[in-house]
């Protein structure tokens, strides 16, 4: 199965430049309270991310997306009982703050074509690798726990 090469906050970054620049050639949209919708939903995506790593820290065990086969510990509580990738999650999340921010009418095409591309080219590679290191637990796992949300 062929995995995505570039780190998926570079992928992220990406789409909010984009979103940006978009900006910039087509007339963006506005709403009262856009600014503080678009912050407060970037900080749960922020949170989102840092609860993420704090776990895999505290279990000591690689958040390297393209070292998956060093992964030691299956972490399966707390925000990881909620969704399989709360790290993508916050991702989008943040994509979706700076759509608002921004007023991007792109946002309906950019965003879910990170969503897309992240499941196909890395989830579905990190999951595969995950399922022959855990077995039955894993796919337990992957039973109760939905991958996005």
């Amino acid at each position: 199965m062929y995995m995505n090469k570039i780190p998926p906050p570079f992928i992220a970054a990406g789409n909010i430049f984009l979103l940006y620049f978009s900006t910039l050639l087509i007339p963006s949209f506005e709403f009262t309270g856009q600014t503080i919708l678009g912050i407060l939903i970037g900080l749960e995506g922020v949170i989102i991310i840092f609860v993420s790593i704090q776990l895999f820290r505290k279990n000591q065990t690689t958040i390297n997306p393209f070292k998956a086969h060093e992964t030691t510990e299956l972490i399966t509580s707390g925000i990881y009982s909620f969704t399989r990738n709360p790290m993508y999650l916050g991702l989008s999340s943040i994509q979706v703050a700076f759509g608002i921010y921004f007023g991007a009418y792109v946002s309906i095409f950019f965003i879910p074509a990170f969503i897309v591309y992240i499941t196909y080219k890395q989830i579905i590679y990190e999951e595969e690798i995950l399922k022959k290191e855990f077995g039955d637990e894993y796919s337990n796992y992957l039973k109760n726990v939905r991958r996005w949300i």
